[in-house]
């Protein structure tokens, strides 16, 4: 179990606002509890999320821009969360990946990705040594 962290692309940002966003997990997870707020250093606006998976309570985050920070889980968790968020933004938008224990391999997921190529994308996060 990891932090997954998905970003947009250096030099680039996701014109999803964190309001958009809840609204489109909670149509994904009706279930999902969630808290609009503001972080205070940066004053970036976000949303944190909680949703059962897999019979335990797994936490995200998302934050305005271009930051989406999904917790408690594994590739195989968390790959189609990140498929359909993906999908959620234009068709040419770029994304990398990185997970919380090992911040200097990142990935990048390429604009039209299926499901199964983000789980092999993340997957490959998880075995770097």
């Amino acid at each position: 179990m990891d932090t997954i962290h998905l970003a947009a692309a250096p030099g680039t940002t996701w014109a999803l606002a964190p309001q958009d966003a809840e609204d489109h997990l909670r149509a994904r997870f009706p279930d999902l509890r969630a808290w609009q707020e503001q972080a205070p250093a940066s004053g970036k606006d976000y949303v944190t999320f909680q949703v059962d998976l897999e019979g335990a309570s797994r936490r995200g985050s998302y934050f305005e821009r271009g930051h989406l920070i999904l917790d408690d889980g594994d590739a195989d968790l968390w790959a189609d969360t990140v498929t359909w968020f993906l999908g959620l933004l234009p068709a040419d938008a770029r994304a990398i990946a990185m997970i919380e224990s090992n911040p200097d391999s990142v990935r990048t997921i390429a604009p039209g990705a299926d499901a199964a190529q983000v789980r092999e994308i993340l997957r490959s996060l998880f075995d770097v040594e």
